[in-house]
């Protein structure tokens, strides 16, 4: 089964300048996501959509293909489902290797693994949900990752039918943030 995992990293953040590539335990943080990807026991393809050729030149080097986000959708008021549901559109209608699971996939949280999203993609196909996505362990959203059927990435309203997975993971959006896990190592 093919996987497409949508990584979303725009050029530039207004808290943290270039934070999807700035530098976290000796690389870029979006290297973190695409290396969960590759490691997983499933065929997971990574797929960054980015508007900036920095980025898309880094995220080549560690085997990811790229999604030339519109600039429309690289604002700071742009909902990253806008940017997942355009990126899910254009690998469905150019590239013969998608499937029917796609995976919204924070760059910004260096800490998820092969096996965070192995576990949750079991969740998914065990319990037939429509979505599962990440949340800590007060079970509060973290926004790591969102695990979605193919139609339901699609979906403009909120279902019943998902699920959750527990990984206390850490969202970096600030320098603090990157010093923060920098001492708690990789």
């Amino acid at each position: 089964m093919n996987i497409v995992a949508i990584i979303p990293a725009k050029g530039n953040s207004e808290r943290l300048p270039e934070k999807n590539i700035y530098p976290i335990w000796g690389k870029p943080m979006l290297y973190w996501a695409i290396k969960a990807c590759q490691g997983s026991k499933y065929n997971i393809i990574p797929w960054v959509a980015t508007d900036s050729e920095k980025v898309a030149n880094i995220v080549l080097q560690y085997g990811a293909k790229i999604y030339k986000r519109d600039p429309g959708l690289s604002g700071p008021k742009v909902y990253k489902q806008a940017v997942i549901r355009a990126a899910a559109s254009f690998i469905i209608n150019n590239d013969s290797k998608w499937s029917d699971i796609f995976i919204s996939l924070q760059p910004n949280s260096p800490q998820v693994t092969s096996q965070n999203l192995d576990e949750a993609i079991d969740l998914l196909l065990k319990y037939d949900r429509d979505e599962v996505f990440s949340v800590d362990k007060n079970l509060m959203q973290n926004a790591a990752f969102r695990i979605f059927k193919k139609d339901y990435v699609f979906q403009t309203d909120l279902s019943t039918n998902c699920g959750v997975y527990v990984c206390d993971l850490h969202d970096v959006h600030t320098i603090e943030d990157i010093n923060y896990l920098e001492k708690k190592g990789e």
